[in-house]
């Protein structure tokens, strides 16, 4: 029984070894962001997001939902999310929130409407506050 149980113990390590390094991928992929694609038609010329992982990305039609895995050691990622987004021309309307889930409300002209984004991190999210959630809108 000892024999088995070592031969599984071996056996998982070998599985757990693998599945850490395909997660880690490579830097030999199409896009230059680990993760998931933007939509076709995000504006990504238009809305900076912060350095990170896609980790999710879904939308069309002037509506659209970002989820990135900042990285941790990089500071506070709202504060770097947000900190992109003005220096790229958008300015703050509204802040809400409290210490563990906060959201930043910001808006920039741009192609005859207004581009909003709302910006945000939560500690209940499974990374903590280094995952930034965006939800931005195309408004005419």
């Amino acid at each position: 029984m000892t024999v088995l149980f070592r031969v599984c113990a071996a056996l998982l390590a070998v599985v757990a070894g693998v599945a850490v390094l395909t997660a880690c991928g490579s830097d030999d992929t199409t896009s230059d962001r680990a993760g998931v694609e933007l939509p076709a038609d995000f504006p990504s010329g238009d809305v900076p997001l912060v350095d990170g992982a896609l980790l999710d990305a879904t939308g069309k039609d002037g509506t659209w939902r970002v989820t990135v895995q900042a990285g941790a050691a990089d500071g506070n990622a709202l504060v770097n999310a947000t900190k992109k987004l003005t220096d790229d021309g958008f300015v703050e309307s509204s802040r809400t929130g409290d210490a563990a889930n906060q959201t930043v409300t910001l808006s920039r002209a741009v192609d005859g409407g207004t581009l909003w984004v709302n910006v945000g991190i939560s500690a209940d999210a499974s990374s903590g506050p280094s995952t930034v959630f965006y939800q931005v809108a195309k408004t005419k």
